[in-house]
């Protein structure tokens, strides 16, 4: 993943953001498959998300919902 890569280059704040967003601590929206909290980038301004760096998932079985699902949820599922 790009934030892995780049993570030595990195200010400790945004490291620390980046934490956060890993922890739960900052969300955008609660994921349609657990209730916990989940971040988009896209939803948080930014013009690509981080689920674009990982490998495609198959997400059919889950319903159909218009946010995103968390990196825990989003990693149970098959990929494509």
């Amino acid at each position: 993943m790009d934030e892995i890569i780049q993570w030595r280059h990195l200010s400790d704040d945004e490291r620390d953001t980046i934490m956060q967003r890993l922890s739960g601590q900052q969300s955008t929206h609660t994921c349609p498959a657990c209730g916990e909290p989940a971040h988009c980038d896209i939803s948080a301004g930014k013009s690509t998300c981080w689920c674009f760096d990982v490998e495609k998932r198959d997400v059919s079985a889950q319903p159909e919902s218009s946010v995103c699902l968390c990196r825990k949820c989003l990693e149970k599922q098959p990929i494509e």
